[in-house]
């Protein structure tokens, strides 16, 4: 398979190393993947594809089967882009946002109104690069790219193995998080449904961890993309354009997806439920709800330009009203914004008034587009912090589906290799005990306040909120670890508590995934179904992770 791999890549014209006499040894060795490879492009079968794969029956015994293509289907049906290239691989060429003049972009003397033309134009380069024979495939679907015809795409594996959020069979859509959105009409309650897409040299990475065997090599140390890594993700919102005027006229999907309220499930006994109480509880369907409509879009791309992160982050959003007439239904969205630092505040300053006048002044790490921010308030019931254009904190750039007190960066930059407790780092520390991130501390008592959202906020542990915004809003160094102490007056703290992280060989700090939420998700699940499998199926209990920001019910 390997061998077979690298001949495809090379065929592409990428400049991969390594594609050497060894690999057709090694292909001819395992002559039954690369069958396998070769019939369905990059997508090999060697991890399940989606909650309750049938091949891979061992996961799911014992629950109700609700998440895999009924007789009667003839509908798509989603197979996991998992054959990973086995050497780096350059795609320069194909990367025009990597031209010298971007470098302004990140170069602290270039005005607001330069920034802005060169975000504006690095964001929609990206966009093409990913979309580049994806969609509009005639007789393939959308975002099917086990057989791309310009260049790999890939998956991460073991979003699966979650009786609540797992990939659903159609195409292969992981349930996000539950968004309830301010409109004319009330708040709607909805949930975000997406994918992740990886090039390859991003997979390659991905391929270090995740073997060929079906198995997975926990990093020890951390890791780092290579430069020209991307990353794309589609989420997709259950809500009708009826509520969201922005999602008329943009792509829907008929996914198998449970209660669009975000369906939580009560235990028999004790605090959780099991996999087999969840699958009873949420079931999926085809046909129970409505499509789902892209909402959003984000993308990552290493770039070692962007000094202090390495990581350049964008979102588009729906615009379907406004661009109702672009003929190609995938470009019926606008860029939200950019950013590829998270404008640190100073020492003892606050992350919710710095910097100031963001919207006259800008950022001198991020461009956010303000139209478009204006298009989707447009739309907005009286609470402004539910609308979809609500950002992050101090208007740091977060798309409609994520967290008021957070960025893009902020959230990413935690992530983490699961602990031999199964421990990461909170994505915010709204979802925790300690101290809460952007916060406007009382005038008359600086111990309390209210975040972003409004929620109540008090300093705990003697944490201030500068404190933990320091955290939360440093500029976390690509394949850096993610820093959890602070300095207090009486020392340096843990805001995590002593002895965390505990991994088995005895690290002490954090083991970095270069920004990887899904790898640090994935590695979750990969090791909740490691302690579970000689387990008996009647007590497995899947230990909620957080996504996106928001807490899993």
């Amino acid at each position: 398979m390997v061998g077979g791999l690298s001949i495809g890549l090379c065929s592409l014209g990428l400049m991969l190393s390594g594609c050497s006499s060894d690999d057709h040894v090694e292909a001819s060795a395992n002559a039954t993947l690369k069958q396998a490879t070769a019939s369905n492009g990059t997508c090999a079968g060697i991890y399940p594809s989606y909650w309750q794969d049938p091949a891979f029956p061992e996961q799911w015994v014992g629950q109700t089967i609700t998440d895999a293509p009924p007789s009667d289907w003839t509908g798509p049906v989603y197979s996991l882009s998992d054959a990973y290239p086995t050497a780096p691989v350059d795609d320069s060429a194909a990367q025009p946002w990597r031209d010298s003049r971007f470098d302004a972009l990140f170069e602290a003397g270039t005005s607001q109104e330069d920034k802005k033309k060169l975000a504006f134009e690095y964001g929609w380069l990206v966009m093409e690069y990913m979309q580049e024979g994806n969609v509009n495939r005639e007789g393939v679907e959308d975002w099917d790219v086990c057989n791309n015809p310009v260049r790999p795409w890939y998956n991460m594996p073991y979003q699966t193995y979650d009786a609540m959020s797992g990939r659903e069979f159609t195409h292969g859509l992981t349930r996000e998080a539950p968004v309830t959105f301010s409109t004319p009409e009330g708040d709607q309650q909805s949930s975000m449904w997406a994918i992740g897409f990886f090039n390859a040299t991003a997979a390659y990475t991905l391929g270090t961890v995740w073997q060929a065997d079906g198995t997975a090599k926990i990093p020890t140390e951390s890791i780092s993309f290579d430069e020209g890594a991307v990353v794309g993700k589609p989420l997709f919102n259950t809500l009708s354009a009826e509520y969201l005027p922005v999602m008329a006229n943009v792509p829907s999907w008929n996914a198998n997806i449970s209660d669009p309220t975000f369906c939580s499930c009560t235990p028999a006994n004790g605090n959780e439920c099991t996999l087999i109480e969840e699958s009873q509880q949420c079931p999926r369907s085809t046909t129970e709800w409505g499509n789902v409509s892209l909402l959003q879009y984000d993308f990552a791309v290493k770039d070692s330009r962007a000094q202090g992160t390495e990581w350049v982050f964008g979102t588009f959003v729906a615009d379907g009203q406004r661009k109702a007439n672009e003929p190609d239904p995938w470009k019926r969205i606008s860029l939200l914004g950019v950013m590829w630092g998270n404008d640190t505040p100073p020492d003892g300053q606050l992350a919710h008034n710095f910097p100031a006048n963001v919207k006259t002044d800008g950022f001198q790490e991020e461009v956010i587009f303000w139209d478009t921010v204006d298009e989707l308030n447009k739309y907005g019931g009286p609470d402004v912090m539910k609308q979809m254009g609500h950002l992050g904190c101090n208007y740091r750039l977060n798309g409609p589906a994520d967290n008021a007190n957070s960025s893009c960066m902020s959230c990413h930059g935690t992530a983490s290799v699961p602990d031999q407790n199964i421990v990461t780092p909170p994505l915010l520390s709204q979802f925790s005990a300690m101290t809460k991130e952007c916060v406007t501390p009382d005038t008359e008592n600086p111990d309390v306040g209210v975040d972003r959202s409004g929620a109540a906020a008090t300093v705990n542990g003697g944490i201030s909120f500068a404190n933990m915004d320091s955290i939360y809003f440093a500029n976390t160094a690509a394949s850096a670890p993610f820093n959890m102490t602070v300095e207090t007056a009486s020392g340096p703290v843990n805001v995590m508590g002593e002895g965390v992280p505990s991994y088995a060989n005895g690290t002490k700090e954090w083991i970095s995934l270069d920004y990887s939420l899904q790898l640090s998700i994935s590695l979750t699940q990969w090791m909740q179904w490691q302690d579970h499998s000689d387990d008996p199926v009647e007590g497995r209990i899947h230990m909620k992770e957080v996504r996106r920001g928001y807490p899993a019910k």
